[in-house]
């Protein structure tokens, strides 16, 4: 079964998707039907027009060029304000950046810090099952401006503290 969406790539609002459902179409349909029996089809004409034109794959090729763009914007100023030893990860593609601080940083620590100045980061132990990734934090490089450079300053110095209270 294959599940997939325009949501994150185009257009979140039109919560358009589409299932691929092989041998569970029967059930699939049912379930759809049962969850809602009415489907925006203006939007979903649209969107298949979209796609059908090749505008989808116009979007994609410039809206990569961008995210490349902010995620390595985003990654040169965490560079900057970070600890010493922290690494980023280099995505192949999207939006997201991981980023694995110094082992005695507390991601979740940092998390509820950041909250105060309203800044907020996904730390990395959310991700795992078994615990880990506790001084790794997601974050979401979409976005790239002044107010954002500004709030990843303030995680880079919010980070260096923890660090500087660890080693006391």
């Amino acid at each position: 079964m294959l599940c997939s969406s325009i949501s994150k790539t185009l257009a979140p609002g039109y919560r358009v998707g589409w299932i691929a459902a092989g041998r569970y179409q029967e059930q699939i349909e049912r379930s759809k039907m049962i969850a809602s029996v009415a489907t925006p089809s203006p939007t979903q004409l649209a969107i298949a027009e979209f796609l059908a034109n090749g505008g989808y794959e116009h979007h994609l090729r410039s809206i990569r060029r961008v995210y490349a763009r902010q995620t390595a914007q985003m990654g040169a100023a965490i560079g900057r304000f970070f600890p010493p030893g922290t690494r980023v990860s280099r995505p192949q593609g999207g939006f997201v950046l991981w980023v694995e601080m110094p082992a005695t940083i507390d991601a979740l620590c940092l998390y509820e810090q950041a909250q105060e100045f309203a800044i907020s980061i996904a730390p990395g132990h959310i991700f795992s099952l078994a615990g880990k990734f506790h001084n790794c934090i997601r974050l979401n490089a979409a976005c790239w401006n002044p107010c954002v450079e500004a709030a990843i300053e303030t995680l880079g110095k919010l980070a260096k503290q923890l660090l500087a209270k660890q080693q006391k």
